[in-house]
């Protein structure tokens, strides 16, 4: 499985800062630790969604369907064929010792970050954030 997914870095924060607050989390995905965790989701679409409970409401720009806020990656939305065809489910944790994840999120907010990006390479995972580069201007 090779797919690269981009979200938006502020409505992602958002949920990131929701799960780290949250007092009580869903349960572990698979071998993840107990905590707060971004999900990220596939199935109908690609999405993050946090995993502190409660969960907060749906987003504005969310489908009527939706019970719960997540944020979509760009170009797999609801109704987009997901990244390859079949469900997924991953832990991000933020807060492992050593490596927390919510800490480099912020200083990426903090330093003029505005993507997302994770990308899925063979059974490796990668989390980066990136800045969006300016249009060039004409004439």
């Amino acid at each position: 499985m090779n797919s690269v997914f981009r979200f938006n870095l502020v409505t992602a924060m958002e949920l990131a800062e929701h799960a780290v607050a949250a007092a009580e989390h869903g349960d572990p995905i698979d071998d993840e630790p107990a905590g707060p965790a971004l999900l990220l989701v596939a199935d109908d679409g690609v999405y993050l969604m946090s995993n502190g409970l409660p969960q907060p409401p749906r987003g504005p720009n969310q489908p009527a369907t939706s019970t719960v806020r997540a944020v979509f990656a760009e170009h797999l939305g609801p109704g987009q064929q997901t990244h390859d065809g079949d469900d997924l489910l991953i832990a991000l944790p933020l807060s492992q010792p050593g490596d927390p994840l919510i800490e480099k999120l912020r200083a990426a907010s903090r330093t003029g970050h505005d993507a997302l990006v994770i990308t899925l390479l063979d059974d490796q995972l990668t989390v980066a954030a990136t800045r969006t580069p300016q249009a060039p201007r004409l004439g």
